[in-house]
């Protein structure tokens, strides 16, 4: 569901507003998995003790993370349409499944088999000013095999979280207060599941918010604009085609690119790039340009 709000922000002088409009633009998925009932397996093929790591509480900690990154995708990948997923992995003993991805694929009579086969975690300091920012960072690499093993694709994905942030007093003392992985499951997991879902967002669909700053600065204009604010396009189109085919080439120009938005907020793309267009062809128009390079990539 499309949703606007405006902001209205004091500009240098007193009586100078300007006008923002928010505009969510809804994205399909890049590939599908499939048109009919599909089936996916997921599998752990990781295995913490290969990083011979000596610690007991951060091997846990990573093994909860690889969990995470399996649950999440099955999660994700579940809520598509026609998609049913299966978790063979333990999250108890999360030992690695070796078994071949065919007889995964017949036994359970799966379309595609989802492997997590590496995982990795850290919590790197950065330095600003006089403020030492902790991250969560997490790596993942997926495969997606196809049910006869031969074809499949590698997906890696990688999430980086605020954790925390503190003064710096130096370097011993920076040392002494760094987040540490075995300390830190719930990040590390929430970062494991992050880092899983961009691994697979080529399959899920996807939402980006333009902020668009709308011309008001002439009594019609504003009145066009606050039928867009209250959804009331078709009003808002009876002020501004006339506004584009006047004489004045700068109020044209402003009409058009409030146009665009206008277009953009219905979802129509098409017509808010030749509205963005128009908007340079009355008079050159740095916004136009703008939106117009956003709209081409939509």
């Amino acid at each position: 569901m499309l949703t606007i709000c405006a902001l209205a922000a004091l500009g240098l002088s007193a009586c100078h507003v300007d006008y923002i409009i928010t505009v969510p633009v809804n994205y399909a998925p890049k590939l599908e998995l499939g048109h009919n009932e599909t089936k996916v397996i997921l599998v752990n093929r990781f295995t913490v003790d290969s990083l011979h790591i000596k610690n007991k509480r951060k091997r846990m900690v990573l093994r909860g993370g690889v969990y995470s990154a399996i649950a999440m995708a099955a999660k994700q990948l579940d809520m598509l349409p026609r998609i049913k997923t299966t978790i063979l992995a333990d999250s108890v003993n999360l030992t690695a499944d070796t078994t071949q991805v065919k007889k995964l694929a017949k036994n359970y009579n799966a379309n595609y088999i989802l492997t997590l086969d590496s995982l990795s975690a850290d919590i790197p300091m950065t330095l600003e000013d006089s403020t030492e920012i902790y991250n969560t960072v997490v790596n993942v690499k997926f495969t997606l095999y196809e049910s006869n093993g031969n074809y499949f694709k590698v997906l890696r994905g990688k999430a980086s979280d605020f954790h925390s942030e503190s003064h710096y007093y130096g370097i011993f003392a920076a040392l002494l207060v760094h987040p540490t992985i075995k300390g830190n499951g719930p990040a590390i997991s929430r970062s494991a599941g992050n880092a899983a879902i961009d691994a697979i967002k080529d399959y899920l669909p996807s939402t980006l918010t333009n902020q668009r700053r709308v011309y008001a600065d002439n009594n019609s204009l504003k009145i066009a604009v606050n039928h867009i604010f209250a959804k009331r396009y078709d009003e808002a189109l009876k002020i501004l085609n006339p506004l584009i085919n006047g004489p004045d080439p700068k109020l044209a120009s402003h009409a058009a690119y409030d146009l665009a938005v206008l277009y953009e907020a219905q979802g129509d793309i098409e017509e808010a790039l030749k509205a963005a267009k128009l908007s340079n062809q009355k008079r050159q128009n740095f916004r136009a340009d703008a939106i117009i390079a956003d709209l081409e990539k939509e």
